[in-house]
């Protein structure tokens, strides 16, 4: 029995049907057959096709009247033999290795659907493309292969093209050949809603060609109501049972293929106006709505509204005419709907969002996403002063005060700009990493930048959070900084409450003792995130002090694998130091030795273990979450990397920061995780016996679960009411 049938239809496909099957030929697996299913071609398609038929006896070419790319992928369904089939379109080309790589994810894993990233070509895949040997895969039982059909993968799982599939898990189920759309989206769909498992990679191991005759979007077809239906039938399932955020995906993309084609469907308002009518339509953004209504009334309207509404829609977060009635009782002061208590909170964050770090970057991802899911309007000022961007470049982490310590700085300064200057390369796509989260998760590019704190004064929020970060800490911030407690003229201004906020360590020097006292008193609510920090901030400014969890601790596990970027190797030791400490080195060597695993170190700064491990210089907070999420192992000083073993459940040691220890105790102390923590006897060499116990000390991981669950909570209530509850609209 063949192990493959490949099932590639064609009409006209002269041009490049050779190239296509030499790409099967050049598989380095030679278990399968291809079957060509000749739609009704009227050029030397099929000539060739013969040709190569009588040279290899696993090709074989049918012929049909034309009928349709569905009705011949359904004959190519019919004559299959193989175990699994596959679909390749004759103009496209896979990647020698495809073939097998699939099958033995398909055959380890128990995935009935497997499937691979695009690349786009123009004619053959380049040398470096065709020598790619890493693959990285992902793999999704039932539930979450529907969250990657419906909202992760949705693009890649559109097509047909370059999936493998298991003959047994497709048993009668064909495309549907009424469709002149996205019949194999949905004849996907059918497969999906059955209950498969699926693997995944993001390579780019099927070539997909992008000429002209593929464009097979005529105007004959754009206006034939069957266009749409793929889409309209998949969003009034999902409707149906009840999955509205599903259903809300497929409502988008419909009214957006609608708008699309507004030149063929301008004659035909009736099916402008059936859409909507759909419950899910008055769902969608208000600019979605006013998008489609000026579409087909209005046309050069919707154009320019078309440039003005996608960044108000991010910006303003209305989803509806009932936020449009909350905004407006927020602004005129008058009762809003009775069944709305609370009003919108207009929210800004003062946060470390341009310092390229992870934990800072993380940190601020987990608050902001907390607070919208909680459908509070969030923002992260783009606060970013020098002392903090500078950082990137040149501006060493230290006070500079005083004539020695400019002095001193400009020396540093010079040190860390040529350190940059000889790693230009990776530390440049480290900065792109860095750019890509920052502005797609953080912050809008397009938005103003704030440099000074005078900016501050003219921005529109009524409530802003400080934190979770260092924000107090003078050894980062040059000083102790008026923004990061709240303290500056703004007439909107209403309530400041800062968050998770930290020193680093349990207090400050004394001598900034009589300055922090003066600043805190402009925070009208107070939690910081080491419990250790709580009798001194106490002390000084009086009044209660919570003590919270970092916000990463709010998304789980899922969430912050949805922005992730996973490593391009399997079965490593994690290292991430974040100061000089020779004793962990040694202990990521020798467990290295034991374990038969590499250790792969990644920087953030130019500090590091400087040991012969591998070291990715150019990491951003995507890869390191990755790094995190594969690693057999994670050896750390770093309170984030301790944080995100406790969110992934990895088997790790922390080792304590000379002064910065109290954070990652803290963590550990909370969770009931203080056997992870291993602290060295002055300069003593590592006990490598009591280090290994403490690693492969087993945890009951719903109980950490459990005691996560019961300070999240205790956090969101804290948050909650400072700002929803002091902001009614009664």
């Amino acid at each position: 029995m063949k192990k493959i049938s490949v099932i590639t239809p064609m009409y006209n496909g002269e041009a490049y049907i050779r190239q296509c099957i030499r790409s099967v030929q050049d598989q380095s697996e030679q278990n399968w057959e291809m079957i060509i299913i000749d739609d009704g071609s009227t050029d030397r398609g099929p000539l060739i096709c013969e040709e190569l038929s009588r040279e290899d006896d696993r090709i074989r070419l049918y012929r049909q009247k034309n009928g349709g790319v569905s009705s011949a992928r359904n004959k190519g369904l019919d004559l299959a033999e193989g175990e699994y089939v596959f679909f390749l379109d004759s103009d496209d080309m896979i990647h020698p290795r495809l073939l097998k790589e699939m099958v033995k994810q398909a055959q380890g894993y128990g995935c009935e659907l497997v499937f691979c990233g695009y690349t786009c070509i123009t004619g053959c895949p380049d040398g470096e493309t065709c020598n790619e040997n890493v693959l990285r895969w992902q793999t999704a039982g039932e539930k979450e292969v529907k969250e990657w059909f419906h909202k992760k993968y949705t693009n890649e799982m559109s097509g047909i093209g370059g999936k493998l599939i298991e003959r047994d898990a497709v048993k009668t189920l064909r495309f549907d050949e009424r469709l002149s759309n996205g019949e194999d989206t949905y004849f996907l769909y059918q497969l999906v809603c059955k209950g498969i498992c699926s693997a995944y990679t993001s390579s780019g191991w099927y070539y997909y060609r992008m000429h002209q005759e593929s464009v097979t979007h005529s105007a004959d077809i754009r206006k034939a109501d069957r266009y749409y239906e793929c889409s309209r039938r998949i969003r009034d399932s999902e409707y149906r049972r009840g999955n509205l955020d599903y259903a809300l995906t497929w409502e988008v993309l419909l009214t957006g293929q609608i708008e699309k084609n507004h030149a063929a469907q301008r004659g035909n308002r009736g099916i402008a106006a059936a859409e909507r009518k759909h419950p899910m339509f008055r769902r969608m953004y208000l600019s979605n709505q006013v998008l489609f209504y000026s579409c087909f009334y209005c046309y050069p309207l919707y154009v320019i509204l078309k440039r003005v509404m996608v960044i108000l829609q991010d910006d303003l977060h209305i989803y509806s005419m009932k936020d449009v009635r909350e905004a407006f009782c927020r602004i005129s002061g008058r009762k809003g709907d009775s069944r709305m208590k609370r009003e919108i909170a207009d929210v800004g964050i003062l946060t470390f969002h341009c310092s390229n770090n992870y934990g800072a970057m993380l940190q601020a991802y987990g608050l902001k996403r907390y607070l919208q899911s909680r459908r509070i309007r969030t923002d992260i000022v783009r606060y970013e002063p020098v002392y903090m961007t500078g950082r990137h470049w040149w501006i060493p982490y230290s006070p500079i005060k005083g004539v020695k310590g400019r002095i001193w700085g400009v020396l540093n300064m010079w040190n860390g700009f040529l350190a940059h200057m000889r790693m230009r390369e990776d530390f440049s796509r480290q900065r792109r990493n860095m750019n890509r989260f920052r502005f797609r998760h953080l912050v809008d590019k397009r938005k103003h930048r704030v440099l000074f704190e005078r900016g501050l004064t003219r921005l529109p929020y009524r409530y802003y959070v400080v934190g979770s970060d260092q924000i107090w800490n003078p050894h980062i911030t040059c000083g102790l900084r008026r923004a990061y407690f709240g303290a500056f003229g703004n007439k909107q201004k209403k309530r400041v409450i800062a968050y998770a906020a930290s020193f680093g360590s349990s207090e400050l020097d004394s001598k900034y003792d009589r300055e922090f006292s003066e600043l805190i008193g402009h925070v009208d609510a107070v939690s910081v995130r080491e419990e250790a920090a709580v009798p001194y901030v106490e002390r000084l400014s009086g009044r209660e002090v919570t003590a919270v969890l970092d916000p990463v601790f709010f998304l789980e596990k899922e969430d912050w694998r949805k922005v992730e970027t996973e490593p391009e190797r399997e079965g490593f030791i994690f290292l991430y130091i974040t100061e000089k400490n020779e004793a962990m080195a040694e202990y990521a060597r020798r467990l290295s030795h034991e374990t038969g695993l590499p250790v792969v170190e990644v920087r953030a700064t130019m500090i590091g273990a400087d040991a012969d491990f591998e070291v990715d210089h150019r990491a951003g907070p995507s890869e390191f979450l990755g790094y995190i999420d594969k690693a057999d192992y994670v050896v750390s000083n770093s309170f984030h990397a301790v944080a995100f073993c406790i969110i992934y459940r990895k088997r790790f040691l922390a080792f304590a920061h000379s002064n910065l220890g109290a954070r990652v105790r803290n963590i550990l102390k909370i969770h009931g995780l203080l056997e992870k923590l291993y602290e060295l006897n002055g300069n003593s060499a590592v006990d490598w016996q009591r280090a290994r116990e403490q690693m492969e000390t087993p945890v009951d991981w719903d109980e950490v679960r459990r005691k996560t669950k019961e300070q999240t909570k205790l956090a969101g209530d804290f948050l909650m009411k400072n700002i929803v509850g002091q902001n009614r609209c009664i």
